[in-house]
């Protein structure tokens, strides 16, 4: 049957809303060009073989199977499905042609195999073959006897097997030839009444399936009968892929869309995207006379929009009056294509859809190509939650009926239907995948899948709920409650009266909340499944183990809690001042622990007793690190500011010390400096400074001594990063996965070594678009935000794209517009462009961190992306040249005893901000960072890791600024005197640096 072309109904550009682009076009066509891969002509040869074979004698179904295992060959099919009655005679194929993408002219590079349909005769089939997985049973025989005749043929170098889409039911011979291809041999063209294979009919009767005893019903077999209707349509649907041969632009566009479709969802054949492209032809909505961008964009356009309805009601190729009333693609009515398919990885097409089709719509021809080509790797690019379940030896007969007791496949099936019982409103989507080991040697048996990985799409609202009302007590539906929940339901008494049956969770804290789900999961599974439940493993970071303390109640959160608390008190105070002759009118916190993305939220300090002794002793330990918490505070306005900076400096140290006086008559502890006042409260320390609007433009013309940074360092401090900070802190309160993402972040960024490079801003930032990015769906959990962090990190390229983070929608159109043109004008923007309100010529990311470290970076997020979770925040020592190693008790950052409770009138005050590995770093970065790197972790820093820049004997011209630890060569220049630098590391780190040892010279 041949398709007819249809003329759309509209005009293609006022359908779309938006004009084709020329740039576009051009990117498509060089995609096509990387991406399609021409059909070899081996495959002429193996037909011709293939109809050669002669008929076989007829015999039982059983002697043909034990002649065959007689011979040593394996059976590919599962062994649940039993040997059934009846006969089998190999007859010679009617015909051998190419289908799918070698027909078509739409074969990708990256998968290098081609289709070969085997039209089986009529006669090989008798009317009842399509009961009981006989038809099944035969198709296999028919390959098995196909074997030893490939093998004799001079081309054929190997023979595996192989599952066709991923269907049990349905093994193939996966062919290779000498030259280097490969093809897939299909049985397919049994004839049967189609009528006897609808979807609500049953074909597998279960006393043919199971042993005496087991008890089943006789339910519908939908999978087992589009999985033979399919091979009944296959001929047919042979006969549609003729508009495609014949159209060089359906045949590019379906090209692309199955690349893309490939790099977006892996469980989606190809098959499924053809036929999809052929019900738009069929419907007039693509034509053969449109371009490529046309057609992807009508495609894109229908998956974006209608697709998922349309998709669930049933959409029909070949005669789209007729409705099958099912989930599924159908030709002429009967044979569902997506029969293997779940309807989620459908609607993860439809998604990706709107997300390429709200891309073109916005003109951001950039980003195109990027986003049509970016792959999803793993289920965390799209779930929030991933669990690894081991499949049991168990038994469920009503649920693996229709995989001809298969008992994987039912397992999978009984898991979603129970686990979505129980996660309820907890949980919008569930994605089950499994993976099979092909193709496989003939020589031994198909490897029975050993663990599914579970995806979870969370609702953020209620996934961590703690208690799940039930039915009340006097219901029938709490009998059905409590027998699906067993011990874990009991009925309780709430405050508005009812008494009804309740699941109560651990939850006390935070990280207990978020573990609700993995309870819930090994509960549902032991009970109802037979899953132990050290046999459900939630794929998670330990946050415990990686940003926690042992002082900690859970991992740091509660902390946090305490200073945003203790903050809070302080601005009510604040506020409250009288001696300081303007009001007060907003207190705003800077400090990462203020919006909870602190990597170790400060402990509440502890004061020493003052020592009688004087003088520097190396011999004692260095105070431990006490934070200060930056915070800023508005004055209501006044015109009676001096005119020079000098005079506001001196005015706001009035103002700080009336501000301590006041602060000392209530009994807090406070300790002033020019520029700010340091003050303690409940046994945090919280650094203030006074903003003042006219100081910014004093010091742009006035910069001196009493004036160390300029004016546009100082709107940094106190203008864009308090107001990016409150932009933070909303996302913090809207996501609750953005916190623990930013500390993981943080945690990984330190481990490496790489604190003194990159700045907590730019982690903070770059988070943020994670969480902001209209490209995927928004993460639910740390875990899988902070892979996706890894992820876009490995790909990004900061030469050529700004970073642009558009909160509330802040940023002019004119702003955006200037970034279209980047490259015009890059040397003018930071090595990390991140553009955001008020930050719109990325003030906050100029100095830190440098095209080198962007570098480092992209590396090491490309390396962890292809690591097991529990390596990704293993540091690699292996690079370093020498290392420096310190001692534990000088570096103030080892603490292991749990702080003491503060007494609010304490009148001792700690020693703020003292970090004596930073000063070390720093010292020994401004004397030799133009010949080493040095890297620590500064939230550990047990040793500093020194890599050389440059070879150990390179040669270089003499200079005043670069004469520090060199020695004279014999051609009048001068090298590294390496000897003498390791001399200075120690000089310079006396009482700090323990030993220092050499691991590798070269460079």
């Amino acid at each position: 049957m041949q398709p007819k072309n249809k003329k759309p109904k509209l005009d293609e550009d006022s359908l779309l809303g938006y004009t084709t682009d020329d740039f576009i076009k051009s990117q498509l066509e060089e995609l096509f060009s990387g991406i399609n891969q021409t059909h070899s002509a081996s495959a002429d040869q193996i037909r011709d073989c293939l109809l050669s074979i002669k008929p076989s004698k007829k015999k039982t179904i059983a002697e043909a199977h034990d002649s065959f295992r007689s011979k040593k060959s394996v059976w590919p099919l599962p062994q649940e499905i039993k040997i059934p009655n009846g006969n089998f005679k190999f007859l010679p194929p009617v015909d051998v042609v190419n289908v799918g993408g070698v027909r078509t002219g739409t074969h990708l590079k990256s998968s290098l195999t081609s289709d070969l349909l085997i039209r089986l005769p009529e006669s090989f089939c008798e009317p009842k073959d399509y009961l009981n997985g006989r038809y099944l049973v035969k198709r296999t025989l028919f390959l098995m006897h196909l074997i030893p005749k490939l093998m004799k043929c001079d081309l054929v170098s190997a023979i595996k097997f192989k599952y066709f889409n991923k269907d049990v039911l349905k093994p193939v011979l996966h062919v290779k030839s000498k030259s280097g291809d490969s093809f897939n041999l299909i049985p397919s063209g049994c004839v049967f009444k189609s009528s006897l294979l609808n979807h609500d009919r049953n074909a597998v009767r279960p006393d043919k399936v199971y042993d005496e005893g087991v008890a089943c019903a006789e339910v519908h077999t939908p999978y087992y009968n589009n999985s033979i209707l399919t091979d009944i349509y296959s001929v047919q649907y042979v006969d549609f892929l003729t508009v495609v041969e014949n159209s060089l632009s359906l045949k590019q566009a379906l090209t692309i869309l199955k690349f893309w479709c490939k790099r977006k969802c892996g469980g989606i054949s190809g098959h499924i995207i053809t036929t999809i492209l052929l019900h738009l032809n069929l419907s007039g909505l693509v034509s053969s006379e449109m371009d490529t961008l046309t057609v992807c964009k009508q495609f894109w356009n229908f998956l974006s929009s209608n697709f998922v309805s349309a998709i669930t009601a049933g959409i029909i190729v070949g005669d789209p009056t007729n409705n099958a009333g099912t989930f599924g693609l159908f030709i002429d009515t009967s044979a569902n294509v997506c029969y293997n398919t779940d309807i989620v990885s459908l609607k993860e097409l439809a998604r990706h859809s709107q997300v390429i089709t709200k891309l073109l719509e916005s003109r951001d021809h950039n980003n195109f190509i990027s986003v049509l080509t970016e792959k999803v790797s793993s289920l965390f690019d799209l779930y929030d939650v991933v669990y690894k379940v081991h499949i049991p030896d168990a038994t469920l007969p009503d649920c693996s009926l229709q995989y001809c007791g298969v008992q994987f496949r039912g397992f999978i099936d009984h898991i979603k239907d129970i686990l979505c019982k129980a996660y309820g409103d907890r949980v919008k989507e569930i994605k089950i995948e499994y993976e099979l080991s092909e193709p496989w040697s003939r020589k031994s048996a198909p490897n029975r899948p050993e663990l599914v990985l579970i995806g979870l799409s969370i609702e953020q609202s209620n996934w961590t709920r703690v208690v799940d009302r039930g039915p009340s007590a006097d219901t029938v539906e709490a009998k059905t409650f409590k027998e699906f929940w067993g011990d874990k339901s009991n009925l309780r008494r709430f405050q508005d009266g009812s008494i009804v049956q309740a699941v109560v969770w651990n939850g006390k804290s935070a990280q207990e909340r978020r573990s609700i789900l993995t309870q819930i999961t090994q509960h549902t599974l032991n009970r109802h499944a037979g899953v132990a439940s050290d046999s459900v493993q939630e794929l998670k970071f330990e946050s415990g183990k990686i940003v926690g303390r042992e002082y900690y109640e859970g991992d740091g959160e509660e902390q946090a809690q305490k200073i945003i608390k203790t903050f809070s008190e302080l601005s009510k105070i604040l506020r409250k001042c009288s001696k300081i002759p303007l009001t007060i009118t907003s207190v705003l916190g800077v400090s990462p622990v203020l919006r909870n993305t602190d990597l170790f939220p400060q402990a509440e300090y502890q004061v020493e007793r003052a020592r009688k002794e004087t003088g520097l002793d190396f011999n004692k330990p260095s105070p431990p690190f006490v934070k200060a918490h930056e915070i800023v505070c508005h004055f209501e306005l006044s015109g009676k500011w001096p005119e020079d900076v000098r005079g506001i400096l001196r005015l706001k140290a009035a103002f700080y010390l009336a501000l301590k006086e006041e602060l000392e008559s209530m009994h807090i502890s406070a300790k002033v400096n020019i520029n700010y006042i340091d003050i303690a409260r409940n046994g945090f320390i919280f650094r203030l400074r006074f903003l003042v609007p006219k100081e910014e433009k004093l010091r742009a013309s006035n910069i001196s001594f009493w004036v160390p940074c300029s004016g546009a360092q100082l709107k940094v401090q106190t203008v864009t990063l308090p107001h990016v900070s409150s932009h933070l802190t909303s996302l913090s309160l809207k996501h609750s996965a953005y916190p623990l993402t930013v500390r993981f972040f943080k945690r990984w960024v330190a481990c490496h070594c790489l604190s003194n490079y990159i700045s907590d801003i730019f982690c903070e930032l770059v988070v943020a678009y994670i969480f902001r990015s209209a490209h995927n769906s928004t993460p639910q959990t740390a875990t899988s935000a902070f892979l996706r962090v890894l992820s876009f990190l490995s790909s990004f390229d900061w030469n050529l794209y700004p970073l642009i983070i558009n909160f509330n929608d802040e940023l002019s159109s004119e702003t955006l517009e200037v970034y279209k043109n980047f490259m015009n004008t890059r040397s003018s923007y930071p090595d990390a462009c991140i553009v955001c309100p008020q930050n719109e010529l990325s003030d906050l990311t100029r100095d830190s961190p440098a095209k080198s470290s962007l570098n480092i970076l992209k590396h090491l997020a490309g390396k962890a992306k292809s690591s097991p979770l529990d390596s990704i925040f293993e540091p690699n020592v292996t690079s370093y040249n020498v290392i420096i190693h310190l001692a534990r008790n000088k570096t103030g950052r080892f603490v292991t005893s749990q702080p003491r409770e503060h007494h609010a009138k304490s009148s001792h005050f700690p020693v703020v901000e003292f970090e004596p590995v930073r000063l070390y770093v720093e010292e020994l970065t401004s004397a030799y960072g133009h010949l080493c790197l040095f890297l620590y972790n500064r939230y550990a820093p047990s040793e500093v890791g020194v890599v050389l820049k440059r070879a150990e004997n390179s040669e270089v011209k003499f200079t005043v600024n670069g004469s520090m630890a060199k020695v004279r060569t014999e051609s009048g220049k001068v090298k590294d005197n390496l000897d003498v630098m390791l001399s200075d590391f120690d000089l310079m780190g006396k009482g700090l640096v323990s030993n220092i040892e050499v691991v590798n010279l070269e460079m």
